[in-house]
């Protein structure tokens, strides 16, 4: 989904399932074609071998078989076709319980991406066993008690916040990493993992205890929020980058963190979760708009979602009007990139995600980042 046909696909398929008026039929109807014809692409060189060892629905084969699962809704979510995808991507849950296997737990390769696609059919209406998504999230929980009981006993976790002005801050019970780094952002940090616990306990009645979510899910939250810099914008890991507020992308910076902020304010009801994400909503429209192309993961599109995320939630219609700015500049956006994606018509990276945007905006009370929102 990240960077191939299969992201791609999602796009043709959420094109074709648009009800805007403002799109022709025959548009909407050749979103039809063209999703099939990239899923069949997808489905020819698929290897679910590959699941042992990436289970992340942007990129293992997840990702094809969660599109063939979507496509098929038009034929209603209990037909044999897209009971047989589904099938096989709840039978890949077994590869993501052994906390000790070496997968990780963010969303671009690890187990938080198997939830986004979970989550994402249970949005489409299918059918999902709680059992399965109380699995890989107890997984996610477990994994994190236990690398933040290893930063506590060896005091990573005091060197890594020793030069910065947030020394002081107490260690979360929950630590995540990828790479031997603690990433904050989207797609492989705290954001995206946290954003995603919080959807499955909304969506997911019993797949996450109170008890859970109130002693290890909402302090790692409320940690997440302390971090917010004075310019609205997150540090992009701890450690050096604690200093550094460079990054305002969705992987890495304020817009991948407004998502966690909004969805925490729904839950708990506190605003100061808000302040975070209207903070962070500042530093978005100051400096959202990027030369890095015009996808969602690095891009102004992404910028965009953030700010429509804020605008559904708080109904100020100055955050529309900021999103349909970010928008008015994706129609330019081979003027707008001073370099071209390494995937240029990819979802994440390029094309596909700016028009997923353009298409979004047109219904600005319901459209969503695609896969990972918040609630």
């Amino acid at each position: 989904m990240y960077t191939g046909l299969s992201g791609v696909g999602l796009f043709y398929n959420f094109l074709s399932q648009c009800k805007c008026e403002l799109l022709d039929r025959k548009i909407r109807e050749n979103g039809v074609v063209c999703t099939e014809k990239l899923l069949n692409r997808c489905l020819r060189h698929m290897d679910l071998k590959k699941l042992s060892k990436n289970i992340s629905v942007y990129t293992s084969p997840i990702g094809p078989l969660c599109l063939g699962a979507l496509s098929s809704v038009k034929h209603g979510s209990e037909n044999t076709e897209a009971k047989k995808f589904v099938e096989d991507i709840l039978s890949a849950s077994k590869y993501g319980l052994d906390v000790d296997c070496g997968m990780p737990d963010e969303a671009l390769y690890g187990r938080t991406g198997y939830l986004n696609c979970l989550i994402t059919l249970r949005e489409n209406n299918f059918d999902i066993p709680v059992s399965v998504v109380s699995s890989i999230t107890d997984a996610i929980l477990k994994s994190g008690q236990k690398t933040a009981g290893a930063y506590k006993s060896n005091g990573f976790y005091n060197r890594l916040m020793y030069q910065s002005s947030k020394r002081d801050l107490w260690m979360p019970p929950l630590m995540f990493e990828w790479h031997d780094k603690c990433y904050l952002g989207g797609a492989h940090g705290f954001a995206g993992i946290l954003t995603t616990l919080l959807k499955v306990y909304r969506l997911f009645p019993g797949s996450i205890s109170s008890h859970s979510l109130n002693q290890l899910i909402l302090p790692t939250v409320d940690w997440m929020s302390q971090l917010q810099i004075i310019s609205g914008n997150w540090p992009s890991s701890l450690g050096d980058s604690l200093n550094r507020d460079v990054l305002v992308h969705w992987c890495h910076g304020a817009t991948g963190v407004i998502p966690l902020m909004l969805s925490a304010h729904k839950i708990t009801g506190e605003n100061k979760y808000l302040k975070c994400a209207l903070d962070g909503g500042e530093a978005v429209w100051t400096r959202g708009l990027l030369h890095k192309g015009c996808g969602l993961c690095h891009g102004s599109a992404g910028s965009g979602f953030a700010l429509l995320e804020i605008y559904q939630t708080t109904q100020d219609p100055k955050y529309l009007y900021r999103a349909i700015k970010f928008a008015e500049w994706c129609t330019d956006c081979f003027k707008n990139a001073t370099r071209v994606a390494d995937r240029p018509y990819s979802l994440m990276e390029g094309l596909a995600g700016t028009l997923y945007f353009l298409v979004g905006i047109l219904d600005p009370v319901n459209s969503k980042f695609p896969l990972l929102s918040g609630l």
